[in-house]
């Protein structure tokens, strides 16, 4: 693309981890390289669009006068066109200014990003007004007139070299080191609506990509009056939003889905009526990778999936005061004798926390090299395989055996169903 003499489009080396970069993106609830994929079609839409760096206001007209803020919107709606955002419409207008990569001066707003080019432009425009103004002068000599003593001699022209050297690299010293970019120190966040600044609160580190927030265990909440089932599913959802907008400050509370209460009264009674356990589901959810790589960020909606929800329940901790010793299991049969085996070495290697849940796993049987183990439920199987589930498999494999088969009761039933009717 060949624009005004210019061919390229160049992003500094520090740019990507800069503290702009890191705010805007955060603050719009994005991946910080999706949002530097918008900032390099901005750059490409700017070389055609703004050929100055600047949004002008419009020229004033009959009945119409000169009006910048009236402008703004205009501007506003043309960025976010060539980035293609499909967020709130002023949202990624805002986040720029915030952090500085747009800047307002006077009536007009200047895109710092632009900075270098229009440099290059400029710098261009000069050598060609010096070499017009050359050629001027040895047409002036050859038909036996004085040549213009402006730039022409020696000592001037270098005097001149000199001085567009040392801007030129200021400017590029400035671009590099952050000089020009000294006000993109990011704002801080706004908070959400409902939470009260007066108040002190932890606060949030800014996370860059293959991170998360790893948030300080809340206080208990406090017991709330009896409620119907759809006042509990909408304050339940509006719970979550308080804890997405936390989690991703600058995105926008998002409004209630279709079928809410039918998936809240369906996963509460998965919980036995928990709701605690759903809500730490819900944290779960927003700190994870898979939650934070969506876009939008963290929803609702990708939450309620059958396959999603249920990764991040956890299973009802057990009292720790149960295991003092190593747990008793009936080693009559080689299933037994095996998993007693285990257990007592986990209670050697001290592992205790693993105890609490692993105890309630019963030895059914050995098939085909595998100890098979009853568990009592889906979540508490899918719990302790993918918290435990390798350090079980070392420690059955010890044991001589090739690894473990998790049985529910469901599968237990219609094994015996199996063996009825082959009787």
């Amino acid at each position: 693309m060949i624009v005004g003499g210019l061919d390229w489009v160049q992003v500094d080396v520090g740019f990507p981890m800069s503290l702009a970069v890191v705010g805007a993106a955060r603050s719009l609830g994005m991946e910080r390289r999706a949002f530097l994929g918008a900032i390099v079609e901005l750059q490409i839409w700017a070389v055609q669009a703004l050929p100055s760096g600047r949004f002008e206001p419009f020229p004033a007209s009959a009945g119409r006068p000169q009006d910048a803020s009236a402008d703004e919107p205009i501007w506003c709606e043309a960025v976010e066109g060539a980035v293609r955002w499909t967020g709130a419409p002023g949202a990624f207008w805002d986040a720029l200014l915030r952090t500085g990569i747009l800047v307002r001066e006077d009536d007009s707003v200047r895109l710092t990003l632009c900075d270098r080019y229009v440099q290059v432009l400029e710098k261009r425009k000069k050598e060609a007004e010096r070499k017009r103004r050359e050629r001027a002068n040895k047409a002036a000599a050859s038909a036996g007139r004085p040549a213009d003593a402006p730039g022409t001699s020696a000592a001037r022209k270098k005097r001149e070299r000199e001085t567009e050297k040392k801007s030129s690299s200021s400017a590029a010293a400035a671009m590099e080191g952050g000089s020009s970019m000294g006000h993109l120190a990011p704002v801080p966040p706004p908070p959400p609506p409902d939470e009260d600044t007066s108040e002190d609160i932890d606060p949030v580190q800014l996370a860059l990509p293959g991170t998360h927030l790893v948030p300080v265990s809340l206080p208990p909440e406090p017991a709330a009056p009896p409620r119907d089932a759809q006042t509990q599913a909408e304050s339940f959802f509006e719970t979550f939003q308080d804890e997405r907008t936390r989690a991703f400050r600058g995105v926008p509370r998002e409004d209630l889905p279709p079928g809410w209460s039918d998936w809240y009264r369906h996963a509460l009674s998965k919980v036995g009526g928990d709701e605690g356990r759903l809500l730490t589901a819900c944290r779960g959810y927003l700190q994870s990778d898979w939650g934070r790589s969506r876009q939008p960020v963290g929803t609702c909606v990708a939450f309620c999936s059958p396959k999603v929800w249920v990764r991040y329940v956890p299973h009802e901790q057990p009292d720790a005061a149960e295991v003092s010793a190593p747990p008793s299991v009936d080693v009559s049969s080689q299933a037994g004798r095996a998993w007693q085996r285990c257990l007592t070495r986990l209670h050697e290697q001290g592992k205790r926390y693993a105890l609490l849940w692993l105890q309630k796993a019963h030895p059914v049987d050995v098939q085909d090299g595998r100890l098979i183990l009853a568990v009592p439920d889906v979540y508490f199987r899918q719990w302790v395989e993918e918290n435990y589930g390798a350090l079980v498999d070392a420690l059955i494999r010890d044991c001589g055996l090739v690894g473990v088969r998790w049985r529910l009761p469901s599968d237990e039933d219609s094994q015996e169903a199996a063996t009825d009717m082959a009787r």
